[in-house]
């Protein structure tokens, strides 16, 4: 482990041959048997008879240079002292060609795993926020996720906009701006869209905000998570008058977390807590989407790399260990039955499953947070927590994707109201999709409504296990090419900004 948490990882030969090649590594390891050319000309600098090696090693250093999607300072893959010792290679190449040899296969190999798993240790970023189950995936599909090559896009789009001068902010005379209203500004607005796409003509001096422009700030309300009403009101006028750079810093925030969390994985699940949306991706396309309800902040659903192996249909919801301690035990303790009651709630002792006890005949003032000998659970029906199904990937935090007999909550905008678990829209939809991916076996819709009828807890192996990420967005690209962002709801952004601060202060 580096300083402030930064990856530094072990030199690895594969990882090097699969970045540079292998007739560069071998041209660096019999570089002491070539002779070295002499040049002022760094680039012309020779490794080897012909100087090719110099210049592909001095490419290497370009590329890691130019990348912006690295969120670590560049210091880490000491490219001026590579370039340093390749300039005094040409007059003793005894004396620097060891330390160069060692030097690019450490930068070359910590680059391939930056670009790969990103360059900041999640776990120190994140503590107790973040699990990772994901190494043995990443190994066998070296690519990148789709959704992470769609962010680099737009990272190139953004930082394009800013080479050529970024946008000017737009100030209104007026507080709001309706259809078929005039403000001085409406031109300068007409053009602030057009940089971004948004508005699809060719900006004019019209003063008037007509429907082409009210159409416009639609869909812009619409990539930034705002009521898409086309009125250009305060939370609009704030949203576009964020700089150009902020919106680069924020993607390549994003880009670093999805480096943690994703492989190459063709077929996967992916939830994204700001957008409270899951999405079941097939061979790279997004064949269902659906709203999702995420933890509160004080009980946030962590990001996860995990695989989903199995689902429960009619599950029996016992009570984790959070809930109890912060949910049932005050009930409990306050004399609160009948409120449990109602929820269908019972408690079962430790050892003897077989049997429900009374809660009115415990003394429940016994017991602290961390010694009650008593299991909580709701049985299979209307009022369960689960609603008919869950889908499991055993985790350390005892998440899992689930139904809910609460639709009500899908229609609010900001779904932060589970304690921690992922509550979805479409549960009999994803469980056909997970299940029956060709509509050729058991798992047709009937099959599936007559075993829910049963009222019975079922548990159902997936034949096929998929990639489940829970992932924190802030940004991301859709399936049009449009670029959203969304609110920073629990403050992973900042966290993340203020770390990496932290770390380069150190340096």
């Amino acid at each position: 482990m580096g300083k402030g948490g930064v990856t530094r990882p072990k030199p690895l030969f594969r990882i090097l041959l699969s970045l540079v090649g292998g007739w560069m590594f071998l041209a660096l390891l019999w570089a002491p048997l070539f002779a070295v050319e002499s040049a002022d000309d760094p680039d012309t600098v020779g490794i080897g008879t012909d100087g090719r090696s110099t210049k592909k090693i001095l490419k290497l250093l370009k590329t890691i240079e130019k990348d912006t999607t690295i969120l670590c300072g560049k210091e880490r893959y000491r490219l001026e002292e590579i370039e340093n010792l390749l300039r005094k290679s040409s007059s003793d190449p005894s004396a620097s060609i060891e330390k160069i040899e060692r030097l690019v296969t450490e930068t070359a190999n910590l680059y391939v795993h930056d670009r790969r798993y990103g360059c900041l240790d999640p776990s120190r970023v994140f503590p107790e926020r973040i699990g990772l189950d994901r190494v043995e995936r990443k190994d066998t599909s070296p690519k990148e996720n789709l959704l992470l090559r769609r962010l680099e896009q737009a990272l190139k789009f953004y930082e394009t906009i800013d080479a050529n001068g970024g946008w000017t902010p737009v100030k209104t005379v007026h507080e709001s701006l309706r259809y078929g209203e005039s403000d001085p500004a409406v031109p300068l607005l007409r053009a602030r869209l057009a940089v971004t796409g948004d508005y699809p003509g060719i900006p004019d001096t019209n003063a008037t905000y007509d429907e082409t422009l009210v159409e416009a700030v639609r869909t812009f309300q619409k990539r930034h998570a705002l009521k898409a009403d086309g009125i250009l009101g305060p939370k609009t006028l704030a949203a576009l008058d964020i700089p150009v750079s902020e919106k680069i810093e924020r993607i390549r925030l994003n880009i670093e977390r999805l480096r943690w969390l994703t492989d190459g994985s063709d077929d996967f699940i992916a939830v994204n807590i700001p957008d409270f949306s899951l999405t079941l991706y097939r061979k790279e396309e997004a064949v269902l989407r659906m709203r999702v309800v995420v933890g509160r902040r004080e009980r946030a659903t962590p990001m996860l790399s995990d695989t989903l192996t199995y689902a429960v249909l009619n599950p029996v919801w016992r009570a984790p260990r959070t809930i109890v301690e912060e949910d049932i035990l005050p009930k409990l303790h306050a004399g609160a039955f009948d409120d449990l009651r109602r929820a269908g709630i019972y408690a079962t002792r430790i050892g003897e499953t077989d049997r429900t006890v009374d809660l009115r005949l415990v003394d429940w003032s016994l017991y602290a947070d961390d010694d009650i000998p008593y299991i909580f659970f709701q049985k299979p029906g209307p009022k369960n927590y689960l609603g008919v199904v869950k889908f499991m990937f055993p985790n350390d935090f005892d998440v899992y994707i689930h139904d809910t007999p609460h639709d009500e909550l899908f229609s609010r905008t900001l779904r932060t109201n589970s304690s921690g678990c992922i509550r979805v829209e479409k549960p009999i939809e994803l469980f056909h999709a997970l299940f029956n991916p060709d509509g050729d076996n058991e798992w047709r819709y009937k099959t599936i409504l007559e075993t829910l009828m049963t009222k019975k807890e079922r548990v159902v192996g997936l034949e096929t296990p998929i990639p489940v990420y829970i992932l924190y967005m802030t940004t991301r690209v859709d399936e049009e090419g449009r670029v959203h962002f969304y609110e920073d709801i629990y403050g992973y952004d900042r966290i993340m900004t203020d770390y990496l601060n932290e770390y380069e202060q150190s340096e």
